[in-house]
């Protein structure tokens, strides 16, 4: 009898221990194993060759536990909208990821294209270190937004200070001190002035000037805004900038002011890479000034964002690396190593971020009210109407009331 039942406890414990042990060393490697996957994701980016960017990326991998490939966009605009909005509209899959312009985002939130990321990503926390009143303007519509800026661009005050100090002008204040420099200036290709005023980049141009007069460039009956314009017109009738520059983009203006043709220009600051690179750069050579004191003390910036795309099959992927991209760690790796402003301003003012010019950065925060851009979800083809009226108006082919009165009606078309 005893014999028996020692006999069934033995079954019923190798039975046990037996399935027990089969289950235990399943579940042990299917969990081994899942810890070992690496999370894949793909990324279409801007800065897909540059070094700074390539380390930032091995750098996200090791800490995410992830494999990204990152894929090229096209340096042209023009194409990098269309492969873009064609990856979008189609539901094409091979790309997780997308950078993208403020005027890219400005169209494709309105399209269903992406995924809302105000829960996982841009949480009420996140968003603290951003500029809010941009979030609020370029990246979100319906209560959803739908990007992270991870690197900013603020227009800027240039000057050529070889120019000033033969002008005898330390620094250019206001609109005297450029009457000033265009009297010293006795070559016929040189200018106090220069911009790009080819139909689409003039947009930039208009709406910074519309920033120092205090005016709404939404609003074409604004008297700030008006009077703002009628300075750029006077400077081209008065000789101080050149009408050469009504076909010119930002490659030729910033060729010019590099060439010594320019006294003052304003540029975003991403072309302190351009004037370094061309040796020009420095205290005693081209570089970040004030901006001239005239009635409001703002400017525009615009920034490069990630967009998640909703056809992507690795959001879980793209939601970690997001997370990481805006959060103050790794908005900070990402400033050290690619040498670039981050999109966080928190970031901006850690005094561990050493960065040509930043110092100056830190200043327009404090000094200069940051604005968005005005846009659209047709942008670029109200940017380029106003501009084509622009050009039409310096150049006397109508007078002023006509210009704002078409300059208002293509505002309604496009903005209401």
């Amino acid at each position: 009898m005893k014999k028996g039942i020692l006999s069934f406890i033995t079954a019923v414990c190798v039975m046990i221990t037996g399935c027990g042990s089969v289950d235990y060393f399943s579940e042990s490697v299917s969990s081994s194993s899942a810890r070992e996957e690496k999370m894949k994701l793909t990324i279409l980016h801007i800065n897909a060759e540059n070094k700074g960017f390539q380390e930032f990326i091995k750098q996200a991998e090791k800490k995410l536990n992830m494999e990204i490939t990152v894929d090229k966009c096209p340096d042209n605009a023009d194409n990098r909208q269309a492969k873009i909005s064609t990856i979008l509209a189609s539901g094409d899959k091979t790309a997780d990821l997308i950078s993208v312009n403020d005027e890219m985002i400005s169209e494709f939130k309105y399209k269903g294209y992406l995924v809302p990321l105000e829960e996982t990503v841009m949480t009420e926390e996140t968003r603290k270190g951003f500029p809010q009143k941009y979030l609020e303007s370029i990246c979100e519509t319906g209560g959803h937004i739908y990007s992270v800026p991870f690197q900013m661009d603020m227009m800027m005050f240039w000057v050529n200070q070889e120019l000033l100090n033969h002008a005898g002008v330390d620094e250019i204040k206001d609109m005297d001190d450029i009457y000033t420099l265009q009297k010293s200036i006795t070559d016929s290709d040189k200018f106090a002035y220069g911009d790009a005023w080819e139909d689409t980049h003039v947009y930039n141009s208009i709406g910074e000037f519309v920033n120092l007069w205090g005016g709404d460039y939404l609003d074409w009956m604004n008297p700030q805004t008006q009077e703002a314009v009628r300075c750029m017109k006077k400077m081209l009738e008065d000789g101080m900038t050149s009408s050469a520059q009504l076909v010119d983009q930002y490659e030729q203006m910033e060729e010019k002011f590099i060439k010594g043709k320019y006294g003052c220009i304003f540029m975003y600051t991403g072309a302190l890479n351009t004037f370094r690179d061309a040796n020009v750069y420095g205290k005693n050579k081209i570089h970040m000034a004030y901006l001239p004191q005239f009635r409001e003390k703002a400017t525009n910036i615009a920034t490069w964002q990630y967009v998640l795309n909703n056809a992507s099959e690795h959001k879980e992927a793209a939601v970690k690396f997001l997370q990481y991209a805006a959060n103050y760690e790794g908005s900070t790796d990402y400033a050290k190593l690619m040498k670039s402003y981050p999109a966080r301003l928190d970031v901006i003012e850690n005094e561990d971020i050493n960065i040509e010019e930043i110092d100056m950065v830190r200043e327009y925060l404090k000094e200069y009210t940051l604005n968005a851009r005005p846009l659209c979800e047709n942008s670029m083809e109200a940017i380029s109407n106003i501009g084509t009226l622009f050009q039409e108006y310096v150049l006397g082919e109508c007078e002023d009331e006509d210009f704002f009165e078409q300059a208002q009606k293509c505002i309604d078309t496009y903005y209401k």
